[in-house]
């Protein structure tokens, strides 16, 4: 699992996510465990199913990626390794199988939404760009959802996917953490999408399971006139550019 954010403010994008793939195999044998671990095994499959053992495979995982054609940013999260290989490589063969130079935000979503249909809702897709001076970011799983517009007009906000739980009660909790993106300048929408994964990551680390997310943060903005880097593991490591 996963956790990643898109934060759309009127100057720009910023999408994020950390960097950690786990994998899941079925126990064939094992030492004797307490009722506390069992309880949380129990909690991470579904009674159907015997118990998954999950471990940390990397912390390298690529789960963000600015496509060469097009200015547009996918972000990914759920199945890490899809027909025996990452999900960076999945959405880079989607790429060179599907999108044309001067395809549309909408239109590259759409094909993705086919592209990928036998594997909702397995995975979930955050498509991200500018078409013009028009902002688009959409959600892309077993249905296509335009998040930054809401009744016709421009909407200004987060959404996130993965390991949802923190991060939701942090901002969707009673009382809620109130956050104003309209007014939110594009470098606080970095930092805020940054404080968003790492509050996941940290926390986490108390909880009583698995920790699934973790690793380096991959930070990539996007706005009308370009789109770069703020940080990457390989491409831009260092945090101020």
């Amino acid at each position: 699992m996963s956790i990643m954010c898109a934060v759309f403010v009127p100057d720009g994008i910023v999408l994020a996510s950390d960097s950690r793939q786990t994998l899941g195999f079925t126990q064939v044998a094992q030492q004797p465990i307490t009722q506390t671990e069992t309880r949380v095994l129990n909690a991470m499959n579904r009674p159907d199913q015997k118990p998954m053992q999950l471990i940390n495979q990397t912390d390298n995982a690529q789960k963000i990626l600015l496509l060469k054609k097009v200015r547009v940013g996918i972000s990914a999260c759920g199945l890490g390794i899809i027909k025996g290989r990452p999900v960076s490589d999945y959405i880079r063969a989607f790429e060179t199988e599907k999108v044309n130079v001067g395809d549309p935000v909408s239109s590259v979503a759409e094909k993705l939404h086919e592209y990928a249909r036998e594997l909702f809702p397995q995975i979930n897709f955050f498509v991200c760009g500018y078409d013009g001076d028009e902002q688009f970011v959409y959600s892309v799983g077993k249905e296509i959802k335009r998040s930054n517009i809401e009744n016709g007009k421009p909407r200004y906000a987060s959404i996130w996917s993965g390991e949802q739980a923190i991060i939701t009660k942090l901002l969707n909790g009673n009382p809620p953490m109130l956050v104003n993106q309209l007014f939110m300048p594009l470098r606080d929408a970095v930092d805020f999408a940054e404080f968003l994964i790492d509050t996941t990551v940290k926390a986490q680390r108390f909880e009583m399971k698995v920790a699934t997310c973790g690793g380096a943060t991959d930070i990539l903005v996007l706005s009308m006139d370009e789109a770069f880097w703020y940080r990457h593991k390989i491409y831009n490591p260092q945090k101020d550019r």
